[in-house]
């Protein structure tokens, strides 16, 4: 066999390995949609959420480098995101009205500052963090975007805000 030839299936087996590891995220994404409409959340919405997230987490991963590692933590801060506004509701608050501001709302900013710190925790041993966060932060959006819709359009935009005012001193500080 010529080197070209060799060259060309050894290049396609490792694509192919690539996209396989990535394709592992596919079950938690899942995963985390069926409980959001488990939940109760919107199932179109879930789903329209889910929808993105899973092609996001999989181009990411396969992408690799910086973006790739920020996918997995960012996955699990968006776990926390997630959790934070459906527990609320578990145990027995009902998010209806101005009843919802009242606990459902500041869940979603602490979940949301929680897992913006683990981002930017973690993207301070990265070489070059910026890519790291941003891909780590759009992933844990999306995911914490399952639960926070639970507190409406303000809940998702609470939770992003909590993300970014926990995370940004951290990023800045590892910029200097």
């Amino acid at each position: 066999m010529n080197d070209l030839v060799l060259e060309r299936r050894a290049r396609r087996a490792y694509e192919l390995g690539r996209l396989r590891s990535a394709l592992r995220l596919a079950p938690f994404v899942l995963a985390a949609a069926a409980v959001a409409v488990a939940c109760g959340r919107p199932a179109g919405l879930s789903c329209a959420l889910g929808a993105m997230l899973l092609p996001l987490t999989v181009a990411l991963a396969f992408r690799g480098g910086g973006a790739g590692r920020g996918v997995v933590p960012g996955l699990l801060a968006g776990t926390v995101a997630l959790a934070m506004p459906l527990l609320v509701q578990i145990v027995g608050h009902a998010c209806i009205g101005p009843a919802c501001m009242a606990l459902c709302m500041p869940s979603c900013v602490v979940g949301g500052a929680a897992g913006g710190a683990f981002i930017a925790l973690r993207a301070r041993f990265e070489e070059r963090p910026a890519p790291f966060a941003l891909a780590a932060l759009a992933v844990a959006g999306l995911m914490g975007a399952l639960g926070c819709t639970l507190a409406g359009a303000a809940g998702v935009v609470g939770m992003l805000a909590g993300a970014v005012v926990a995370g940004a001193p951290v990023l800045i500080s590892v910029r200097r």
